[in-house]
């Protein structure tokens, strides 16, 4: 506005400078009464293009000379024109000869060169203000940053509360309020992380008391049974694996020798000897007799295990012969299996493996792969023809068994199993074909083709409210392409994808583990459920349910059995239960096969249960 006022004042002082000039210059031609000599000096300034009229007047007022332009303001947009209006006051001077007036000279200025000289100075000052509203906004933006910092913080540490993650803001404020309000989160955190640690700690002590051997620190015979027939029994865990029994004979009289003491740590050194074997990949071991022990291990392939067991059977013999017993002495049995032999099958197998090093002399090792690797091959290459083919062709289907409230006795949710179609148009059960998709590196083609068939079928039944759950592989989690496609779906798919859980094995978590943290994190961003499926045996299972929690667990068979059956391992189910509950994860239990588990589990608190005793498989 100041600019403004001030070319205001100038175009009326030049105008007045110019109607003053013009009346000294036109007083000689007015006073001969020439007016062809006053138009030519009237002229010779207006064509300057600085003036919009200049007009000559006589005294009487009447118009003799008149020089106009239309108004124009150039090189200026009209709105800024039009919003800042600039006054051009017309400058005026009397003509006179001595005493006599001869008339009357009005000049007008044309206000162009104003209008753009006050748009000039309207750009100049908006950038100048601009820059310096830009710095202080910034400069604004970074304080506040470092002053709501602290808050910052105290959102995401109570976010991982909600998560049941219990970290803590190891940033103190500087400001009172803020320094009070974060060791207050800290200690809540803090507290609630030593009440879950506590529980943890009293869970594991159950389990190590009902599942652990004192001497070693190994999984008892009970455990290790538990364990092996979970994983026998899990379709698509494994394709192959191997089982190592190793049995010591002369111990008794090494310890009246040498003591119980020497005894013990001569163990705990076999122990660690065994398990040094690192290309054994070994998942489970446990003492399975006084003097015997068992390892067992999973898709290694055959070479490696003949090779590791020579290996084995070498430091054994080099570890022993440090002693001067002359009575100890070892016997080992290895034997190969694949998916779909129970129990049973294997220590009949793994027996007649120790026999045959008993009757062979001392410190024998006998190696058994009882299967026909011909009749594998052919039967490998078959299974792996039938699966392509049932993928190209999509011969698949579906069947779903429900989990219910057992006490409200509504579904909680439906589990999706699948059967592959053979030509025939023959049910195939996932036990079968799932060991050798895992060995021909088909389980991720397999997976992608469950979940899409689940998808299409949840889309056209619309009366399926409950949430749906599918199992997915350990190949499929490590698969960067897998989870690419999975996100893919679930955009494509968002109705059917709320309303989907996905089921890891326990033991498939163990196996690669930032693969599963990236998998469930993914699944979570797309707001689909996560579960545990054969959990509580392993024993990092309560660690792995503390750093994951998912939203849900299914306690194995063997757990629930086991605590039927033993004071200890009732103890440690109802420990996995307090824990789970503190972490707001649901515990589901699988193979309610009676009335009297269904009541047994009641009375324990669990709610949810899955069996044949309260629904069969039924086709989706």
């Amino acid at each position: 506005m100041a600019t403004r006022d001030f070319l205001q004042q100038q175009l009326s002082s030049h105008a007045q400078d110019t109607a003053g000039s013009l009346s000294h210059d036109l007083a000689t031609s007015l006073s001969r009464n020439d007016l062809v000599l006053a138009e030519v000096q009237l002229s010779s300034v207006f064509d300057r293009g600085y003036y919009q009229k200049i007009i000559l007047f006589d005294v009487y007022g009447k118009k003799l000379v008149s020089k106009e332009l239309p108004l124009k303001v150039d090189n200026v947009p009209l709105p800024f024109s039009s919003l800042l209006q600039l006054q051009t006051p017309p400058g005026e001077a009397f003509i006179s000869e001595g005493w006599r007036q001869l008339g009357k000279i009005v000049v007008i200025n044309q206000p162009t060169f104003a209008y753009q000289f006050l748009w000039d100075s309207f750009k100049q000052q908006a950038g100048l203000m601009l820059l310096m509203y830009s710095l202080v906004f910034f400069l604004t933006m970074w304080l506040l940053k470092i002053i709501l910092r602290p808050l910052s913080l105290i959102e995401h540490t109570a976010l991982d509360i909600q998560n049941k993650r219990f970290n803590q803001i190891l940033e103190l404020p500087n400001s009172r309020e803020f320094r009070r309000v974060v060791s207050a989160m800290n200690s809540m955190s803090s507290k609630i992380s030593e009440m879950l640690s506590a529980e943890t700690s009293k869970a594991e002590a159950f389990r190590a008391e009902a599942y652990t051997d004192k001497v070693t620190g190994l999984d008892n015979r009970k455990a290790f049974d538990l364990r092996l027939n979970a994983l026998l029994q899990e379709d698509g865990g494994f394709s192959s694996g191997y089982l190592i029994v190793l049995e010591f004979d002369g111990l008794k009289e090494f310890n009246h020798e040498h003591g119980y003491q020497e005894g013990d740590q001569l163990l705990a050194d076999v122990i660690k000897i065994a398990l040094s074997c690192s290309e054994l990949q070994i998942g489970i071991s446990g003492r399975i007799g006084g003097t015997a022990f068992g390892f067992v291990g999973f898709d290694v392939l055959s070479n490696v295990i003949d090779s590791e067991f020579k290996a084995l059977q070498r430091k054994l013999i080099g570890f022993i012969e440090h002693f001067s017993a002359k009575n100890l002495s070892f016997n080992l049995g290895c034997v190969h299996f694949s998916a779909g032999q129970t129990r049973g099958e294997l220590f009949a197998k793994v027996d007649l493996a120790l026999e045959t090093a008993r009757q062979n002399g001392r410190n024998v090792a006998i190696n058994f792969n009882l299967a026909d690797e011909n009749k594998i091959a052919e039967g490998s290459s078959g299974w792996r023809a039938l699966i392509q083919s049932a993928l190209s062709e999509k011969r698949w289907a579906l069947f779903t068994q429900p989990v219910f409230n057992l006490t409200a006795q509504d579904v909680f949710q439906h589990e999706i199993f699948s059967r592959l179609i053979d030509q025939q148009g023959n049910f195939i059960s996932a036990a079968l074909f799932l060991p050798m998709a895992m060995r021909h590196q088909l389980m991720t083609d397999i997976d992608k083709a469950v979940i899409s068939l689940v998808i299409d079928q949840m889309n056209s039944l619309g009366y399926m409210e409950a949430n749906v759950a599918v199992n997915v592989s350990a190949q499929s989690i490590e698969s960067e392409s897998f989870r690419e496609w999975l996100g893919e779906k679930l955009v494509s798919s968002q109705d059917a994808g709320s309303r989907l859980s996905f089921e890891l094995s326990e033991f498939g978590c163990g196996k690669n583990m930032p693969s599963t943290m990236s998998f469930i994190a993914l699944l979570r961003s797309y707001g689909v459920l996560v579960g545990f499926d054969h959990f509580g045996l392993a024993p990092g299972s309560l660690d792995l349910l503390r750093k994951v929690v998912p939203d849900y667990i299914k306690l194995d068979s063997g757990l629930v059995d086991a605590a039927l059956e033993s004071e200890q391992a009732q103890l440690h189910l109802r420990s996995v239960i307090l824990l789970a509950n503190a972490l707001d994860v649901k515990v589901i239990a699988q193979n309610v096969e009676s009335a009297k588990i269904k009541d047994w589990l009641i009375n324990e608190r669990i709610i949810f249960g899955q069996g044949y005793f309260l629904s069969p498989l039924a086709r989706m």
